[in-house]
Order: C-alpha cells, then structure tokens, then sequence
C-alpha cells in the first residue's frame, strides 16, 4: 500500500536536489501525473481498465499470441501475455504528451529523415509509430529477447513498416562481448544481471561499436532512445564517441536505479556541453518514486 505523505516528500526532496541544474526539472513536469505517485493503484488502474477497453480490440492469434489494435491511431502491435489494464500505461505513454515517459516530446524533434536507434525496443510500438508516422528513415531496434524481437518483426509486417525497421537480437551495454541475461515476469521480460540467479549469457554491442563496424553516422537531428531495463547508464557511456562527436537526441529512462539520473545529467553535460536537457515526473510503479526520463538535444 502507497503511503501518499512519504511519496509525497520523496518527490519533493528528488525535485529540489536536481533544481541545482537551472532548466531542467521544472515544476510542471516534476508534476506529470503526480496523482497516480501519490494515490494508491486502485485508482489509476479503474481509468486504465476503461481506457485500454475503450482504445484497443484484443484477439487471440491461433499461435497464442495477443494482437492489440489501436484503431484511433492506425497502429497494431503483438504481445504474448494475456493483457491486463497495465498494457495500458505502455500504450498511453506512446501517444499522450502528458505521460512523462513520452520519448517524442520537447526539446525531441524528429524529421522523415532522422535515424532512430531504439534501444529496449520491448514490443516495438515506439517504432511503429515513429515509422508509420513520418518520424523517421529507419530505426534500428535492439531487443535481446529472441521472443520479442520476433513480436517486433511479426508487428512490423503488420503496419506495413517492415522494410523501415531493422531488429537486433541483442542486448546494448558499454562494450561488446557477453553479458548475463535474466529473464524476469511482466513487460519488463528480461534484464541485464551480472548476479540473478539462472542469469544466462548472451551476445552484447556498443553503440559505438555497432555504428562504426556498418558504417552508420549518425548526425544532430537522430536519436537514441533507451529503455534498458536498468542497464540505461552502460548503454551511454557505450556511445560515449558518437555523443562527445556529434550530439544526437537523447529519450533515456531514469528511474530504473536510485542513482542514475544524478549520473546521467552529469555525464552528459560533460561530454556534450550543448545539450539542452529536459527531465519529466516521476515513476509510480516503482518501489519508491524516481524521475522517469531524461531528454536531450542540441
């Protein structure tokens, strides 16, 4: 059960310590859906039942596999458990600028010719969108889970997007090699877990690696979106070269460990001093509120 004081308090003592960075956190977006931190789920999850029946048609494919339509925004995609009002959030955090884990919003800008690399691409709706909608060339999704990726494929075809999407069975970390996977329950699906138990390993890439061996340069207007399950600091510091360089876009996730957004914002003021950041709310479905996303741009 949420205590709605405590939480209460750590968003604002979070708040307060990142105003250190003029610009960056501001009140409004400290703000984002507040009520769902503060409340307890009950109340949240009552809109998301109603707002996933009222948006989606759910069928079962022969195969098992859950095919969500989206008729409001044109867009399908494929999901293998059986959908509960949580598939909402995921869906909304897409096409609402309201939900602070919204990759696309200000200072983002993304054009027909920007390149996006899409780190954590889970059930591919991110780039689905980004592809059927104009918002960029291509997009190079990594996806280390072999049933996910399949998901991204299968959902590609279906919104006609196949030949705009490129999808990486592999996780992204700060040097090539092997690392230790754990699979884990819910969207999460997996993690990269040096110490978890059954952890197995797995193929991992560089960003920077991974661009310079195919030739991809990437320029200001691209973007790196990352979602890496906890491993969102490692993916950085693994496109250390390109941001130092050249300064893509910057949506990366926050609130996976207690320290990262601290880490993040210094580090990237450091090596791209030209950065414009943003940073957006807070996380109510983690054990104790974080901030949720860090944007960046030149």
């Amino acid at each position: 059960m949420k205590n709605p004081f405590s939480n209460a308090v750590v968003v604002l003592l979070a708040w307060m310590r990142m105003r250190r960075y003029p610009g960056l956190f501001s009140l409004s977006d400290a703000l984002m859906q507040v009520d769902r931190v503060v409340l307890p789920a009950r109340f949240h999850h009552r809109f998301a039942a109603a707002a996933l029946r009222r948006q989606a048609r759910i069928e079962r494919e022969p195969d098992g596999v859950w095919r969500i339509d989206l008729p409001v925004h044109g867009l399908v995609f494929f999901w293998r458990e059986q959908p509960t009002p949580n598939l909402w959030y995921l869906i909304e955090q897409e096409f609402d600028e309201r939900n602070p884990h919204c990759y696309t919003t200000a200072p983002i800008k993304l054009t027909h010719e920007s390149l996006i690399v899409d780190v954590g691409a889970c059930e591919g709706l991110f780039a689905f969108r980004a592809a059927k909608k104009g918002m960029a060339k291509r997009v190079i999704c990594f996806e280390p889970l072999a049933e996910m990726a399949e998901l991204i494929r299968r959902g590609a075809e279906a919104n006609g997007v196949r030949h705009l999407i490129d999808v990486e069975t592999v996780a992204v970390t700060r040097k090539s090699g092997q690392v230790s996977f754990a699979i884990t329950e819910g969207a999460d699906r997996g993690c990269i877990d040096m110490d978890r138990t059954g952890a197995r390993q797995i193929p991992a890439v560089s960003i920077d690696e991974y661009l310079s061996s195919r030739g991809i340069q990437l320029r200001p207007c691209d973007l790196l979106k990352i979602d890496a399950e906890g491993a969102d600091m490692d993916v950085l510091i693994g496109a250390e070269r390109v941001i130092s360089e050249i300064g893509p876009q910057i949506a990366v996730t926050t609130y996976h460990k207690d320290a990262h957004c601290g880490q993040m914002v210094n580090w990237l003021r450091a090596k791209q001093p030209n950065y414009r950041m943003r940073l957006k709310g807070f996380s109510f479905w983690t054990g104790k509120p974080h901030p949720v996303l860090l944007q960046a741009a030149r």
